[in-house]
């Protein structure tokens, strides 16, 4: 041992390995309080991560505890946190001749809020989140996934409060540089499955072109077997009435190009019935949930014990065009023609969705 300390490649391995320490340490902590300082930069929000660890052999880093809420109003949720982000180099696309990044979330959790005013809405529509994604990783992202996810609508300005989740939530984003090098086409796919309230099943699939300079995109959504009344606060804070039974099932399609979009939304109600004992208590809405009750057993299937129509819309999205008749014809047609099943007109199967990766 005393033979080994005298020799001199000892000690330079000694204080090579020590600068590798230091070096990475303070690399880490830079590189925090970088992350740090470009998700703040978003007025009105305030992002704090706890830790970041770099894995530099892999080309990557990870961000740990990471929550970005808003602090220019009156909103009591944050509108985004994660246990774990990991950001890293896309290795097969890197063999493809393509520098491009890859991001994967770990059980995120994310809030939209809507209010009467400004200063109680959440919505990362309205903020440019995108760009600052961009800054954390020196490689466009081309691949993002989200692992065991949750997705909330809330509404706190409405009695009751509304909370509609999507949780156990898989999403798969790719190609989302756009390029022929990484995929057969220049249109980036992204597929999302997960449970409305908690229950149920959903899924959807939306093919876009990320640098149109228009809006371009092919979009479905199908939900089955999700129980009314887990839909309650929804439909009491919003429409004044609650379900007693049945089950809802939904399937939409749209498509947009050169600023105009079409498409449709399709609910079916089965077994549907509205009305609950604790309605008797308050007259009006005694009143209202019996006017609803009747129209809907009017115009309602009776073989199938159904009620649905079909909403088609179109339009600019500076001027949306819901076409109120045919929703009401629809719903006849269901009732007195053939029933609506609520499934994609242009349905396809796709694989699951990756399940979340063991850490």
């Amino acid at each position: 041992m005393k033979s080994l300390i005298k020799r001199w490649w000892f000690w330079l391995l000694v204080t090579v390995a020590t600068a590798v320490v230091v070096v990475h340490t303070y690399l880490a902590i830079w590189v925090c309080d970088y992350v740090n300082r470009k998700l703040s930069e978003i007025p009105g929000y305030r992002a704090h991560v706890s830790a970041v660890t770099l894995h530099l052999w892999r080309g990557a880093y990870q961000i740990h505890n990471i929550a970005i809420v808003k602090t220019s109003g009156k909103v009591p949720v944050p509108f985004f946190s994660a246990p774990l982000v990991d950001l890293s180099v896309q290795w097969k696309a890197l063999l493809d001749g393509a520098w491009v990044g890859n991001i994967e979330f770990y059980r995120p959790e994310m809030n939209l809020v809507n209010g009467p005013s400004a200063e109680n809405r959440q919505a990362p529509v309205d903020e440019p989140w995108a760009q600052k994604i961009k800054q954390l990783f020196p490689l466009r992202i081309n691949r993002f996934a989200a692992h065991n996810g949750e997705i909330h609508y809330r509404d706190f300005s409405r009695q009751p409060h509304v909370n509609v989740v999507v949780d156990h939530m898989q999403l798969v984003g790719a190609n989302l540089t756009n390029s022929k090098k990484l995929s057969k086409n220049l249109i980036a796919d992204i597929r999302i499955e997960g449970r409305l309230q908690r229950t149920g099943d959903a899924r959807s699939q939306i093919s876009l072109d990320p640098y149109a300079g228009r809006p371009t995109f092919a979009f479905n959504l199908e939900v089955k077997n999700v129980p009314l009344v887990k839909l309650n606060d929804f439909a009491k804070s919003y429409g004044g009435f609650t379900f007693k039974d049945g089950a809802l099932k939904l399937a939409m399609e749209a498509s947009a190009e050169n600023g105009r979009y079409q498409g449709y939304v399709e609910p079916v109600f089965d077994h549907m019935t509205i009305f609950s004992e604790k309605s008797a208590e308050n007259p009006a809405t005694f009143v209202w949930e019996a006017i609803l009750g009747a129209l809907t057993e009017i115009v309602r299937n009776y073989p199938k014990d159904r009620f649905g129509t079909k909403v088609p819309f179109a339009g600019t999205f500076e001027h949306p065009q819901p076409d109120i008749f045919a929703t009401i014809g629809n719903a006849f047609r269901n009732a007195f023609v053939q029933a609506l099943e609520g499934k994609l007109e242009n349905w396809k199967k796709l694989p699951p969705v990756e399940q979340e990766k063991k850490q």
